[in-house]
């Protein structure tokens, strides 16, 4: 009897533990269903916010290009040049725009009392004008600056175009413009710096000063040049982008030029061509080049070099032809060149926008989809919202990982990576948008290194880290500080060898504009995701010593006995040789990413 029932006692165990095991079986195969169910769905939305977002600014796009003549036309950028070779002198400008037919042709003839000029542009904003004394005019735009007031000199009424008008009705040369500008008042403020050239070789920029006064920046006498761009010579600072490549570039190949042995309208033409733009945020609309001793104008229009047309300033004047498109000038062939191009450029300003709203549409799909899956896990939402938010559906994947298996090394690089995204991502935009930090390679690299450094450890890690330790916040900016410093080179490193070659080529290939912010902030996920696996590098030595941040705020491990989390960084002693290599890694990525 007694081994019977050791024998069922056996066998009731052994079918215990196979309906045990098969439950567990069931239970895997039930988590491999939903967990493929919940990836099928995740890359079901993002399809679909992809597709939704694409097809919204396809359409949009194609209203916009429909309502173009009612829009108001962004600022437009423009290279201008004077160049002299004994009796030869060109004066040239490239009209850079992105409404194409924003141009007119128009002719004044003249009077016995005033000099006859042709004009492009329209009347309210003229924007070239050659004179019958083969004296020229074009203007780069430049943000606002105020202008001394001269109550002493003649007043003078009328838009900044009438300004411009008057000059080359009265004056033959540039010693003629200086002393009409000076005799007269001007507006209280320009928005501009007039580039005017002779038929003798002489030119000058005119521009306002830092001080408020009209300032006159001349073209060296005999043979030389005189470029100018959208920063104001006279004051820099004052400036829609500096330092300008269009400026450096044509100031190389005019000092090629300088080498020939002459001087032609071809060779004045090839330095617009060079620094000419086809982004698709702007685009060369217009480029002339003016032969003024013999008062002849090269009219090239969007960029087709190779088809000029040919105006006498002269011949215009006397017969005094009906304003209308400058295009109208063109044979039939030019212009349907001329159309394809144009086409060409709008759908790639519809594919770089399309671009950057996909990633915000792949961004709102992550956060909808994390809020969806992680309704029941409310430890560590703030940290893992702000991934998500920041780095996307690379973020949710990330998530998905690290929460799934637990992996306190990945949590600690995940935890750097948002803040350092949005301190690239601001000092991009202050490199753009704040001439005087451009201007300086010591403002840039502050701003390129410090910007992530301290608002990482001063804005994100520090009030974190001192809650939850309930520590001090000076004293948590002291421990954390070479640990961050460590961590911003990482990022650094990755951002500069991955995200600033992809930068440049998209600068080249787009433009700038707001809308280019959704893809550069794509960009720099990419860059900072390289940047994060030598983190994890990092990290993984940290974790294996015992120091955690992320890891402990997120789960609780190690709480102390009044519940605040058991978070430790690494001393200055022992982090010396990851400083190190921080920075070797950090050279060695700026050296990689301007090679790129």
């Amino acid at each position: 009897m007694s081994k019977k029932g050791r024998g069922g006692t056996k066998a009731s165990g052994r079918s215990t533990m196979a309906r045990g095991h098969g439950k567990g079986a069931d239970r895997q195969v039930k988590q491999v269903r939903l967990f493929s169910w919940r990836a099928l769905q995740i890359v079901m939305l993002l399809v679909l916010g992809g597709l939704l977002l694409t097809g919204c600014t396809s359409l949009q796009r194609q209203e916009e290009a429909r309502l173009c003549s009612r829009c108001d036309p962004p600022p437009r950028g423009c290279t201008i040049l004077t160049v002299s070779q004994g009796d030869r002198v060109f004066f040239g400008g490239n009209g850079d725009w992105i409404n194409l037919d924003s141009n007119y042709y128009w002719v004044d003839p003249g009077s016995q009392v005033h000099y006859g000029a042709i004009y492009f542009g329209v009347p309210t904003n003229v924007q070239q004008g050659f004179n019958e004394k083969g004296l020229a005019y074009d203007s780069n735009g430049l943000p606002s600056a105020p202008v001394n007031s001269h109550p002493g000199r003649k007043p003078f009424y009328g838009s900044h175009s009438s300004y411009f008008i008057r000059i080359l009705q009265e004056c033959a040369t540039v010693e003629e413009v200086i002393a009409w500008v000076q005799e007269h008042r001007w507006h209280k403020a320009m928005h501009y710096q007039m580039h005017f050239a002779d038929a003798d070789g002489d030119a000058v920029v005119i521009s306002v000063g830092a001080d408020g006064k009209l300032a006159f920046t001349r073209k060296p006498a005999g043979d030389s040049f005189l470029v100018s761009t959208n920063f104001n010579l006279a004051n820099p600072a004052n400036a829609v982008n500096y330092p300008c490549w269009r400026y450096t570039r044509a100031q190389e190949v005019l000092r090629d030029i300088d080498d020939r042995a002459d001087l032609t309208a071809e060779h004045a033409a090839s330095v617009l061509d060079a620094v000419h733009v086809e982004s698709s945020k702007s685009w060369t609309i217009l480029s002339l080049v003016g032969d003024l001793p013999r008062g002849l104008v090269y009219v090239y229009l969007f960029h087709q070099f190779d088809a000029p047309i040919v105006l006498n300033v002269a011949e215009e004047t006397a017969r005094a032809p009906d304003p209308g498109p400058l295009r109208d000038l063109f044979p039939p062939e030019t212009v349907s060149r001329v159309d394809q191009a144009h086409q060409r450029l709008i759908a790639r300003s519809y594919r770089c926008d399309a671009a950057g709203r996909i990633w915000l549409g792949l961004v709102i799909a992550s956060l909808v989809v994390f809020f969806l899956l992680a309704r029941s896990k409310r430890r560590g939402l703030a940290m893992w919202t702000s991934v998500v938010a920041v780095l996307g559906p690379a973020g949710l994947l990330l998530w998905l990982i690290a929460t799934r298996r637990r992996a306190g090394t990945l949590v600690e690089a995940i935890g750097d990576l948002p803040v350092y995204v949005v301190g690239i991502l601001t000092c991009l935009l202050a490199l753009i948008l704040v001439p005087r930090i451009a201007q300086s390679s010591l403002l840039q690299l502050l701003a390129l290194h410090g910007t992530p450094l301290f608002a990482g450890l001063l804005l994100y890690q520090a009030p974190l880290l001192a809650r939850a330790t309930r520590s001090s916040y000076v004293r948590t900016v002291l421990r954390r500080l070479p640990s961050a410093l460590i961590s911003t080179n990482l990022a650094l490193a990755g951002f500069q060898t991955v995200s600033l070659p992809l930068i440049k080529w998209h600068l080249g290939f787009c433009g700038f504009s707001l809308s280019a912010l959704p893809a550069w902030w794509a960009i720099v996920v990419l860059g900072a995701l390289a940047g994060g696996v030598l983190l994890y590098a990092y990290h993984a030595w940290a974790v294996r010593h015992g120091f955690v941040a992320w890891s402990a705020l997120l789960w609780g491990t190690g709480e102390t006995g009044d519940g605040t989390a058991a978070i430790s960084s690494p001393p200055w002693r022992r982090l010396w040789p990851w400083i190190m290599l921080s920075f070797v890694f950090l050279v060695a990525g700026a050296t990689l990413g301007r090679s790129g």
